[in-house]
């Protein structure tokens, strides 16, 4: 607080409020350190993303140079079938590109371990989305018109997903089925051939399948967010969870049915002694051991 002799007033400054002081320097403090921790975040994901796609380049080069050597051997051999090509000479001058990115991986490797950056999803548990879906719904007692329109249409993607995805492979099995496509001598142009045959129908099944995939996904979000409101709808209206009767109830059924289960497999045991039929089974398993070991 000041005073002002002149005016007769008594004047609030910054200095004279220490709480609105710490007040505005907290604040300040932390749109700081969210700013300092989104930079540091967002190197994080750039580093990773960057060692990821350095070993995808890798894989690759190290797969054209593999199979550039192959080919280059093929070619000598059927000028002269006692040249080699295989050497370490030719192998590390295919590879020096390769072996360059490696190095250069190795290094951000260490340089990662050094400051401590890592993949902080790594050691999460995966999303099942199933899982949580059936743990949501599991809570109403009377599923919604909306709940049973997303579960179809989950059943739906399921299946045409998977026949989808066998129906793009029908060309596939038709072309390995079909000796003519497989004749005697040189493998290669066959291999070729064959990766050229099957692979665009795997891709677009694949692709498929994970369309179908997503969609489902996204079908189950909804399922989810629709259980809640059910869930909350009848929470407020005071409706009891009759589900869990019902669930009661089928797992008595089963019981039944696994003791009943169980009484019929003691009888047929009581049965198979009774008439000597564990003793011809035992004298058959004693043959064909001794026979497997050589000693009969």
């Amino acid at each position: 607080m000041v005073y002002d002799y002149k005016l007769h007033l008594v004047i609030r400054t910054p200095r004279a409020c220490p709480w609105e002081q710490s007040v505005r320097v907290q604040k300040i403090h932390s749109f700081r350190w969210k700013k300092q921790k989104g930079a540091c975040v967002g190197k994080k994901k750039l580093y990773l993303i960057i060692q990821s796609a350095l070993c995808v380049v890798i894989a690759l080069m190290l797969a054209a140079f593999s199979i550039g050597i192959y080919r280059e051997g093929l070619a000598m051999k059927a000028v002269d079938p006692l040249s080699w090509i295989y050497t370490r000479e030719k192998v590390a001058s295919a590879a020096f590109p390769a072996i360059l990115l490696l190095g250069i991986g190795v290094i951000l490797t260490l340089f990662g371990l050094i400051k401590g950056i890592r993949d902080e999803n790594a050691d999460k548990p995966a999303v099942d989305m199933e899982w949580m879906r059936d743990q949501v719904v599991s809570r109403v007692s009377v599923p919604s018109d909306q709940m049973k329109e997303e579960r179809t249409k989950q059943k739906k993607l399921f299946y045409g997903g998977w026949a989808a995805f066998g129906l793009t492979m029908v060309p596939a099995l038709l072309y390995i089925i079909n000796g003519a496509h497989f004749p005697n001598g040189d493998l290669e142009p066959v291999f070729i051939a064959l990766v050229i045959h099957i692979a665009p129908w795997t891709v677009l099944g694949l692709v498929l399948l994970g369309i179908s995939s997503y969609l489902r996904n996204l079908s189950m979000e909804r399922e989810i967010q629709a259980a809640k409101e059910q869930a909350k709808l009848e929470k407020d209206k005071g409706i009891k969870l009759e589900a869990q009767k019902i669930k009661k109830q089928e797992t008595g059924k089963i019981r039944l049915l696994r003791i009943a289960l169980l009484v019929l497999a003691a009888l047929m045991i009581v049965t198979g002694v009774i008439n000597g039929s564990a003793w011809d089974v035992f004298g058959k398993a004693v043959k064909i051991c001794t026979e497997c070991v050589g000693l009969g």
